[in-house]
């Protein structure tokens, strides 16, 4: 336990502010705009889950005008991504835009979208390279998502932050959950690692999670506060303290480096090759030959 612990600890230090791949727009908005110089409006679609709506983000800020359009479970941080001026959900009345980007690409999402009458463009989901990845162990990793969403939006990605926190910028962030066992770091670890760090440190989780996340802050000791939601509203308040953060392959680690925190990720049966882990932020993994194991991280 205290070898793991000891390698994530390590790469703390670092200067791990957070580099997309692909070129930026260094305005960080307006990046498509009418020829009467004035933004588009644009509907953005992205349905769930966290991690998902979270890289929305380098798109919404790219374009600087977006309508998003998710369930009510995202809508708290679909409202906080920049570029946002407007939050609506499946079966609301849509205001009228001038470009539709559906970022989730499945039949959900056009009911969701249809009654938009604006032009459409697509994300590319390469689920049949993700399931050669998992089952014959074949073939490259899919694009990142993030270069995925930007190349359906016809926009270079925005760097982070995408979410704008304010904050003291001291503590420890330590995402402790995820939604599949598999792909929790176990909690002894995240103990060792909180009592190495000098400072408060906040471990954070979802409503399942609320148990593992009390452990984990009893564990490490006074300087440990627990926070785990239904909501976001406590959680989008911790990120302005955090100096650093170490989670999963999980929403609330991408939130993390969504908000600009240098973040470390460990990753278990789930790659940071594999489309989600975009920025060239470390991460902790065993080149296992069995890995990716599944999709999402979860049991086969």
């Amino acid at each position: 336990g205290r070898g793991a612990s000891a390698v994530v600890l390590a790469l703390l230090p670092e200067d791990l502010q957070p580099r997309p791949r692909l070129p930026l727009d260094p305005h960080g908005g307006g990046a498509r705009r009418a020829l009467s110089g004035a933004p588009l409006s644009t509907l953005v679609v992205r349905l769930s889950s966290l991690g998902d709506v979270v890289l929305a983000g380098a798109v919404t800020k790219a374009i600087g005008d977006v309508v998003f359009l998710t369930r009510p479970r995202w809508a708290e941080v679909a409202a906080r991504l920049v570029g946002v001026r407007q939050v609506v959900h499946p079966g609301d009345p849509l205001p009228p835009v001038e470009a539709v980007v559906d970022l989730q690409r499945s039949l959900s999402s056009w009911r969701a979208r249809r009654s938009a009458g604006a032009p459409v463009r697509s994300v590319r989901r390469h689920d049949l390279r993700r399931r050669a990845r998992v089952w014959a162990k074949v073939g490259a990793p899919p694009p990142p998502v993030v270069s995925r969403y930007a190349e359906a939006a016809g926009v270079s990605p925005a760097a982070p932050p995408w979410i704008t926190v304010d904050g003291p910028r001291d503590a420890l962030l330590l995402c402790v959950g995820a939604a599949w066992a598999t792909k929790r770091w176990p909690a002894e670890r995240f103990i060792t690692l909180g009592r190495t760090w000098d400072g408060p440190i906040h471990v954070l989780g979802g409503p399942r999670d609320t148990a593992r996340v009390r452990d984990v802050a009893n564990g490490i000791g006074r300087r440990a506060h627990a926070t785990a939601e239904k909501g976001f509203t406590q959680t989008l308040e911790r990120l302005g303290h955090g100096a650093r953060a170490v989670g999963g392959d999980t929403g609330l680690t991408h939130l993390c480096l969504a908000a600009g925190i240098p973040t470390v990720g460990v990753f278990g049966p789930t790659t940071s090759e594999d489309g989600f882990w975009h920025w060239d932020a470390p991460a902790v993994q065993l080149p296992l030959p069995c890995r990716p194991c599944s999709r999402h991280g979860g049991p086969r």
